[in-house]
């Protein structure tokens, strides 16, 4: 059974109706591994819902946290001022808007292109508005109690002027203090100069710290399970904390959970925004068909983490993903495969099977035909298919714009190519132009398919013993100016033959 499946028979087994939440700080460009967290969420709400449950997905922009630094990513000379304060009152780095909803809203919208269509809980909003009113009252009425909670689960002592209040100072930053007075809702500490300031919890200004917060989203918005990444899940880390907070001071109930790995950018690490290692969500949805990207996710368990190659290993990534497909229709996956294909689709689209064109072959089409229509002519003419229905024809537009900007961004330079509108200026030996008048004979008597050429270079080999390489390397030189390319024999089939006649008749 698939662990989406497992998790829901689990949820449903105590109530019909939940809340699944995810959520993040939106400190800066919202990346490919953050999106694992929420389409392992949106799995679960997916597989409750298709077992007659009621399941509905919130995502909590954690907006109310304090900037922590210069990115590399910001100016340092702007910035360096707004260090502390709530992301939502800082200006965005380009253009009007503030800066949580400059990296939010290109993420809300990459996740409408792979199907995830959450309840958006805006942080700062909620602290202002008073939603977390009664859960901070509790926790500062019993804040001794808090205390001796967070320091024996975490095994970290606190300061002795400690309060569970991050404070807002005159400033607008966020920061520590000494308390001089607490008469709910109203807290007045003395900053770092030495200034009385007072602020009123119960309309947000400052927040929870982290430990507290977290087991306080919980209760407000009666949070039933949460997926969140290994980080939060060590021995005595926020989790731990959360969960005796919630039952012991808010009165509630610990939301099931699920800890998924990091996604790792092959060969570089975990992707971080802070650091700059990280493709964002928005850009890989460009060039990548957004099923295969939830289907990256939704194939392994969650707690295998996952190696992202955004070169050659996307391309394979796609092309094993489409046998997985074509295996789907022909039923002969097995039960868990199904239904990680099942649910990686955007719609319920896999009741309609749609064609099947190797990714690779439209990676060269994408290179040597100038418009969609020239490619489904291509596509006709090889008899890769016989014809092509709206469904397709859509799915396969939006593929070739993939490729486009895949190619632009991440292909390798080998799998890079641009047919020559001259013939290249090489100076063949004798022997070489041999070969070639070998390579135009048998090009002129064959039918022009992709299995018929590639079988003509290994006809003249064992004719005239010369390694089928070399001939591949000689067309690829006259007519890529390089010499290595695509599969030889499907491209040149996707060309006129008259065209390759002739540049071979060039030398």
């Amino acid at each position: 059974m698939h662990w989406a499946d497992v998790v829901a028979e689990k949820l449903l087994k105590e109530r019909t109706e939940h809340v699944i939440s995810s959520g993040i700080t939106p400190s800066g460009p919202i990346h490919l591994g953050s999106m694992r967290e929420i389409l392992t969420a949106d799995a679960i709400v997916r597989a409750i819902n298709d077992k007659g449950g009621k399941a509905k997905l919130i995502y909590i922009a954690d907006n109310a946290d304090p900037l922590r630094k210069v990115y590399p990513f910001l100016d340092e000379e702007r910035y360096t001022d707004y260090v502390g304060r709530p992301l939502a009152e800082i200006p965005a780095p380009e253009g009007e808007g503030s800066y949580d909803q400059f990296f939010l809203k290109p993420f809300f919208k990459a996740l409408k292109t792979v199907g995830v269509y959450p309840t958006v809980v805006n942080n700062y909003n909620y602290y202002s508005k008073g939603k977390y009113e009664q859960c901070t009252k509790m926790i500062v009425e019993k804040k001794e109690i808090v205390r001796k909670i967070l320091e024996d689960v975490s095994g970290r002592q606190l300061p002795k002027n400690w309060f569970p209040w991050t404070f807002k100072d005159n400033d607008g930053k966020l920061c520590s203090g000494n308390i001089i007075k607490v008469e709910w809702p109203f807290v007045v500490f003395t900053n770092m100069k030495g200034e009385e300031v007072k602020n009123n919890m119960a309309k947000g200004e400052g927040k929870l710290p982290w430990r507290l917060d977290w087991p306080s989203k919980w209760k407000t918005l009666d949070v039933t399970f949460e997926a969140f990444g290994k980080d939060h899940a060590t021995k005595g880390g926020s989790y731990d904390t959360g969960e005796k907070i919630i039952q012991s001071i808010l009165n509630g109930n610990t939301p099931h959970h699920i800890v998924y790995e990091w996604i790792h950018l092959k060969g570089k690490g975990a992707m971080h925004s802070s650091t700059g290692l990280a493709i964002s969500a928005k850009d890989m949805l460009k060039m990548a068909p957004p099923e295969v990207i939830r289907w990256l996710i939704m194939q392994p368990q969650p707690n295998r983490h996952i190696d992202f190659d955004p070169g050659l290993g996307l391309l394979n990534s796609v092309d094993k993903y489409d046998k997985i497909e074509q295996k789907y229709y022909e039923k002969e996956l097995e039960e868990n495969s199904s239904r990680a294909y099942e649910l990686s689709q955007i719609k319920n689209s896999y009741k309609k099977q749609p064609q099947n064109l190797p990714y690779k072959h439209l990676v060269t089409l994408s290179q040597s035909k100038s418009s969609l229509k020239e490619i489904i002519e291509t596509l006709i003419k090889t008899k890769e298919i016989t014809n092509i229905n709206d469904y397709d024809r859509k799915r396969l537009e939006k593929r070739i714009k993939s490729i486009k900007i895949w190619l632009e961004k991440y292909a390798p330079e080998s799998l890079k190519f641009k047919i020559q509108d001259e013939p290249p200026i090489i100076d063949f030996s004798m022997k070489d132009k041999g070969k070639i008048k070998a390579i135009k004979r048998k090009m002129e008597n064959i039918s022009w398919t992709a299995e018929k050429i590639h079988e003509s270079f290994y006809e003249i080999q064992d004719e005239q013993n010369i390694p089928a390489k070399e001939l591949f390397k000689i067309m690829y030189n006259i007519i890529l100016n390089k010499e290595k390319g695509p599969r030889l024999g499907f491209f040149l089939a996707t060309m006129e033959k008259d065209f390759v006649i002739k540049r071979l008749e060039h030398y």
